[in-house]
Formats: structure tokens, C-alpha cells, sequence
């Protein structure tokens, strides 16, 4: 049993959550496309799924989500404050529509190609990932590349993957 403690905690350690360095938050406003996630209960089935980005006059960050579930359009209003001021990659999101009460989600940007057109946002623990782009598709050799790099530096399942279509 120490042994197996003793893997986890080593485990823990062994793939951490390091953010993206030095966003700028100007150019990472804007729409993102789902193109695959780990999903919650929320996304599980939803199709042409995006969210839309706004820095606000206070400094954190609206978020809305679109998407189509079971043939019905909805959405999902967050508000991001942005924790690491430095990096600009580290935000703790409040649900406001549906309000959640008491609830921050984390919100780590892992991954983020150098001309903001695809990134990675992370969960600690992995429970959920999001990859996420410019364009609602992408091609399958990036994909698999975004997917390998989750695995050997981030510890995910790439298998926990589920793409999302887009019509």
C-alpha cells in the first residue's frame, strides 16, 4: 500500500500544470472554436460549440459559450478573473448564467500557438482539457500533435478526447 501511495504522489508530481508564458491578452480575445475536449456533464453531446472572449473595463475576462445540444441552441455565461497578472495564463471562472453561487472554476492555458490560433486550456487533476482554435476545424496532424504533447508533458489520456463537430 506505501508503494502505491508513494507512485501516486511521485505521479502528482511527475506532470505538472505549467502555464503559457507571457499571453497577451488583447490578441486572445475573440472567438475560439471546441474543436475536442475532456467534457462535463454540460458538454457532453454538444455540436458547433465556441466561446466568445471580452476583456472588460474591470480587467477579467466574459466568456460565452454557444452550442447546440439535442437540437437546441444554448449558452453559458462565465467571468473570468485573471489570477496570474504576470503570464496572463492562470483565471478563476464564475458561472453568472447559470449563476453557481460560491463555485471558481480553474482556467489554465497550457498550450498556445504563437499566432493565437489554436490552444489548450487545462484542469489540474486532468478531469477536463480543452482543445480550442480560430477555426472550427483543424487538422488532423496538428491534433494528434496537440494530443501527443498533452500526453508526455501534461500526463492526459489522449483517449479522453472526445471531438466536437462542427456543421
Amino acid at each position: 500500500m506505501k508503494k502505491v501511495l508513494i507512485n501516486i504522489i511521485i505521479l502528482s508530481f511527475a506532470f505538472s500544470m505549467d502555464t503559457v508564458k507571457n499571453i497577451d491578452i488583447d490578441k486572445f480575445m475573440g472567438k475560439w472554436y471546441v474543436i475536442s475536449n475532456i467534457p462535463n456533464f454540460v458538454e457532453k453531446g454538444c455540436e458547433n460549440a465556441y466561446d466568445i472572449y471580452t476583456l472588460t473595463p474591470d480587467g477579467t475576462v466574459d466568456v460565452f459559450y454557444y452550442a447546440i445540444k439535442d437540437g437546441e441552441e444554448f449558452t453559458i455565461k462565465q467571468n473570468g478573473e485573471i489570477i496570474d497578472k504576470v503570464h496572463n495564463s492562470t483565471w478563476e471562472m464564475r458561472f453568472t448564467k447559470p449563476y453557481i453561487p460560491f463555485y471558481r472554476a480553474p482556467y489554465k492555458v497550457i498550450i498556445l500557438d504563437d499566432e493565437y490560433n489554436y490552444m489548450v486550456v487545462g484542469y489540474p487533476g486532468n478531469t477536463y482539457g480543452w482543445i480550442m482554435a480560430r477555426d472550427n476545424h483543424m487538422e488532423d496532424s496538428l491534433y494528434q500533435n496537440i494530443l501527443n504533447t498533452l500526453s508526455n508533458d501534461f500526463g492526459y489520456n489522449e483517449d479522453d478526447f472526445k471531438k466536437v463537430i462542427h456543421k
